[in-house]
């Protein structure tokens, strides 16, 4: 009987220990499990704030593209309108587009918005319009049109637009550009 009654006592210690061990490991795997999902949570708000930027800097394009639109002669000496090779500094967007020191620098148009709304930007939508040389549609050979020297059929203008748009955060900046065709 002696002996029965030591054995059950090294049985207690032992399912003790299983059972911390047990708890040691669930415990881990719930805070790993945390740590994934603030993870996840961090890239899906990073992502949120990375599409609100782009949808401001395609905001700031579109309202270039509209400027271009309703206008007969452009000013390109304005602030924020530039000629190809006229020697003026632009902005350095590609390079420094969240550098703090280059929001709302001259020599950009600021979008414009009626009313007060807000579209959760940290700071408003810029850009400017650099005119380019025109291009000369001319005759070719076979029924298409082609680019180069000849009997001249059409002349186009071309802008090219360049807009940076900023998310909630500054830092968070998208920068877009396109050519237009007047």
């Amino acid at each position: 009987m002696k002996q029965r009654l030591h054995d059950r006592n090294r049985q207690a210690g032992a399912a003790l220990v299983i059972g911390l061990i047990l708890l040691l490991v669930m415990t881990l795997l719930g805070v790993t499990a945390m740590r994934g999902t603030t993870m996840q949570e961090r890239m899906a708000g990073a992502l949120s704030d990375q599409n609100v930027a782009f949808q401001a800097a395609e905001t700031a394009l579109r309202q270039g593209e509209d400027v271009l639109d309703s206008i007969t002669a452009p000013s390109f000496t304005a602030t924020g309108w530039y000629d190809q090779g006229d020697g003026k500094l632009r902005p350095d967007w590609p390079d420094k587009a969240s550098d703090p020191a280059e929001i709302g620098d001259d020599g950009v148009i600021a979008y414009s918005i009626t009313g007060d709304k807000d579209m959760g930007w940290s700071e408003s939508p810029e850009f400017y319009i650099e005119r380019m040389p025109p291009v000369v549609i001319t005759a070719s050979s076979g029924a298409s049109k082609a680019i180069g020297d000849g009997t001249v059929k059409e002349e186009y203008e071309l802008y090219r637009i360049v807009a940076r748009g900023f998310g909630k955060n500054q830092t968070t900046v998208a920068v877009v550009e396109s050519i237009y065709r007047r």
